[in-house]
């Protein structure tokens, strides 16, 4: 994936939730009880940042019936489109609390993103909901002890 660097936006205390900067777990937890953790305040974060802006979240971690595989993190309405009616937006949700493995946008392949894809369309066919067209975005967060997270928007990476 290349999408456009957009400029990192350090998240102001009202956006962040108590404890946002420091990673999540403790001593004794697991490596996939951390991710667990990592991922849902990354969404939290997510959540709130694109509420703060305007958006409405509709749907949080959707999984489609039978047929299809994978998660929604979220499914939005952006109203910024300048269109009658706003875009419907599927956000992919990448927390690291490291570089060590790149940033992490990076984390969506183009495997990832065509199974976005046919999972944003089949949200899309199921739900009734106006909206001016289809999007998918990504937000990417790092999480740093005793700092501010800092989150990036990536506008439009597939669709």
């Amino acid at each position: 994936m290349s999408p456009k660097r957009p400029a990192p936006r350090r998240t102001s205390p009202a956006t962040v939730p108590p404890g946002a900067g420091r990673p999540p777990g403790g001593r004794g937890a697991s490596a996939a009880q951390h991710r667990r953790e990592t991922g849902r305040l990354g969404e939290l974060i997510a959540a709130r940042y694109l509420a703060d802006s305007g958006w409405r979240v509709l749907e949080r971690n959707w999984r489609p019936g039978a047929g299809l595989r994978g998660e929604l993190d979220l499914v939005a309405l952006d109203p910024t489109t300048g269109a009658p009616r706003p875009a419907l937006v599927s956000v992919e949700v990448k927390t690291r609390t490291s570089r060590a493995a790149g940033p992490p946008a990076a984390a969506v392949t183009a495997a990832k993103l065509a199974r976005l894809r046919a999972l944003t369309g089949a949200w899309a066919a199921s739900h009734e909901v106006a909206h001016c067209g289809l999007r998918i975005d990504v937000v990417s967060i790092e999480l740093r002890p005793g700092l501010p997270a800092v989150l990036r928007h990536h506008r439009g990476v597939g669709l």
